[in-house]
């Protein structure tokens, strides 16, 4: 993946897409599964693993 500059205003508007695009998934999981917030949380949390094992890799 290539490495860009951004501006603080380009990562926040990033950062609250992302947020609003996140939730929206996890809702629509919950709505389909029943599922709890734990189980959110632990799927998220697995996610967040995978990035940081994916950034360690290209250190």
């Amino acid at each position: 993946m290539i490495k860009a500059e951004y501006t603080d205003e380009q990562l926040s508007e990033m950062r609250e897409d992302a947020f609003v695009n996140i939730k929206e998934a996890c809702l629509r999981l919950q709505e389909r599964t029943k599922c709890g917030n734990d189980v959110v949380i632990k799927m998220l949390n697995q996610v967040t693993q995978f990035y940081i094992e994916q950034d360690e890799k290209t250190k």
